[in-house]
């Protein structure tokens, strides 16, 4: 499955799944985002215990004030509609599998 594109109408349905999912609040002239897409990429494809997607920062700005983003890469972890997680900065696959778990 690939890692689905966040945008405000659809930001809502996303974050309300039963299963945990990941929003990835980025922009696509962040290095350290950059830095982290690939490894998204590969946990979507093969390991995540739930569906990953990506915000763009620029686009939906309001999304991202709302829910307290002041850096990015900002990685949360929703669970009906409810942040159970959050990580800022570059993580490893591995952190990035844990933080489904917690």
């Amino acid at each position: 499955m690939a890692i689905q594109k966040i945008t405000k109408e659809n930001f809502n349905e996303f974050i309300q799944s039963e299963e945990p999912v990941m929003v990835d609040f980025f922009a696509t002239w962040c290095e350290s985002c950059k830095y982290m897409t690939p490894i998204l990429e590969k946990v979507e494809a093969s390991d995540a215990p739930g569906r990953i997607g990506m915000l763009d920062v620029d686009e939906y700005r309001d999304l991202a004030v709302e829910h307290g983003v002041k850096s990015i890469p900002t990685m949360m972890i929703f669970q009906k509609g409810e942040v159970k997680d959050t990580k800022v900065g570059r993580i490893t696959r591995d952190e990035v599998v844990g933080l489904f778990s917690k």
